[in-house]
């Protein structure tokens, strides 16, 4: 003969399913961060539903880059060729972070309309991007000359 389940261990369960489906639910819409272009951000009907955390994708626009004095961060201007957004960035930046190089950053719009950055990732450019610049006639990362050739042996003497 079979035995019955009791009531009060399907009620225990059912409430434990419950609550493992609310706190997954709780803890996924908290991380999800909507990942925009620089247009699409600046767009507002674009970004009404969307909550008030995100990331946006673009280039730094050259010349832009304004460093703190004495303290870790940057302001900046990233784009996307249409539209600009001006970003203040308040903690050290990657040693890939330069003119013209591809970022993304996290965080939300203040009050001023500058978008103020978490999290900010430089996508450092491939081998084959700096080979493409010396063969087109483009500068390269920092002064425009190709690396030295090691000399013969490789190690320099003392």
């Amino acid at each position: 003969m079979a035995q019955r389940v009791s009531k009060k261990i399907v009620i225990t369960v059912i409430l434990i399913v419950v609550g493992f489906a609310v706190l997954f639910s709780v803890g996924l819409k908290g991380s999800l961060v909507y990942y925009l272009t620089v247009s699409e951000f600046m767009d507002p009907g674009r970004r009404t539903d969307l909550g008030d955390h995100f990331r946006v994708n673009g280039n730094v626009l050259r010349g832009s880059i304004e460093k703190h004095q004495g303290r870790p961060g940057a302001r900046f201007i990233l784009t996307d060729g249409s539209k600009q957004l001006p970003v203040v960035y308040d903690k050290e930046v990657p040693d890939t972070f330069v003119d013209g190089s591809e970022a993304v950053v996290e965080g939300s719009l203040g009050a001023d309309g500058t978008f103020v950055a978490a999290t900010l990732l430089a996508k450092c450019p491939s081998k084959y991007e700096a080979q493409n610049r010396l063969k087109q006639g483009e500068p390269g990362p920092a002064d425009g000359a190709a690396p030295a050739a090691p000399e013969k042996g490789g190690i320099e003497p003392r």
